[in-house]
């Protein structure tokens, strides 16, 4: 069933996840509308959310699978256009700007100019390889990382948003959302083979997020006056750990907590023996508990 007051692409991503939950557009809109009140603005948007969210639901139960095919990247895209443009009336003004934008082009590229340089750099030319393809703007993309975390955290979605959409002036295109995702799932793939630090119990939610002293990683070395000791550095979502080398494994972790609520304070600087400044990739951790 096609909604007329929805846009082509906002029909086609209901659609696809009535499919998905196994049930018709029409239960699935009547489902929607047995919580909505007259008083209520923006239906055709409330509408996306909602069937995109019961979706999302189910398509994480069967994350790897839909990750490995391709699927969850497309249908997520697609997700955050349907989102960004909702409705029949805002897909009509913007084929109409489109168009002009064309004919704009049209024109200029009719005019004698002077031979460019050529683009050595993917991001060079990734901005002629998407030219007036469909794209999504920073609110879809924060909208739906507050579903979809593995898209982006809420503290640093935005930033995330603008390094992706640099070389296209604040729109993200499929190329560009397609390898990042392929990225972030690459590294918690590398993740979720990491050991837990020794001699520590990890909460239940807790997760690495990021591992250095190891043999495919950079050196860490732990500076305290005129003594050193290599390890292994692994961050969480609550802590950071250190473990000393030992001659045959790591010893118990050093654990300093980043959760609790105390004055504490992580800084870049440079340290090394007796805190002569001979590497500047170190961190610095000063703490009440300490």
């Amino acid at each position: 069933m096609e909604m007329k007051h929805l846009s082509s692409i906002a029909n086609d991503v209901i659609c696809r996840c009535a499919q998905k939950l196994d049930t018709s557009v029409d239960k699935i809109v009547h489902e929607f509308e047995a919580g909505w009140e007259p008083e209520m603005e923006g239906y055709s948007r409330k509408l996306v959310e909602f069937c995109c969210s019961k979706a999302l639901i189910d398509m994480c139960s069967e994350l790897e699978e839909t990750i490995d095919d391709g699927s969850f990247i497309r249908f997520t895209f697609d997700m955050m256009l349907a989102w960004e443009m909702p409705t029949s009336a805002e897909e009509e003004i913007h084929g109409e700007s489109l168009a002009n934008e064309k004919e704009n082009e049209k024109v200029v590229s009719e005019m004698p100019q002077e031979q460019d340089d050529i683009p050595l750099f993917y991001s060079d030319i990734l901005p002629f390889l998407v030219s007036h393809k469909p794209s999504a703007g920073e609110d879809a993309f924060l909208w739906l990382s507050t579903i979809v975390h593995l898209v982006a955290d809420v503290v640093n979605g935005r930033f995330t948003f603008e390094t992706l959409t640099a070389p296209t002036e604040n729109r993200l295109h499929f190329p560009a959302y397609n390898l990042f995702l392929k990225e972030i799932i690459k590294c918690i793939k590398h993740l979720q083979k990491q050991e837990t630090p020794t001699g520590v119990d990890m909460a239940d939610d807790e997760v690495i997020l990021h591992v250095e002293g190891t043999a495919s990683s950079q050196r860490v070395v732990r500076h305290i006056g005129g003594a050193s000791w290599p390890g292994r550095l692994t961050l969480t979502n609550y802590a950071l750990y250190f473990e000393e080398s030992g001659v045959i494994s790591y010893k118990d972790a050093i654990k300093l907590n980043l959760s609790e609520d105390f004055e504490q304070s992580i800084k870049p600087a440079a340290t090394g023996p007796w805190g002569a400044p001979l590497f500047d990739k170190a961190i610095f951790y000063e703490s009440s508990e300490l």
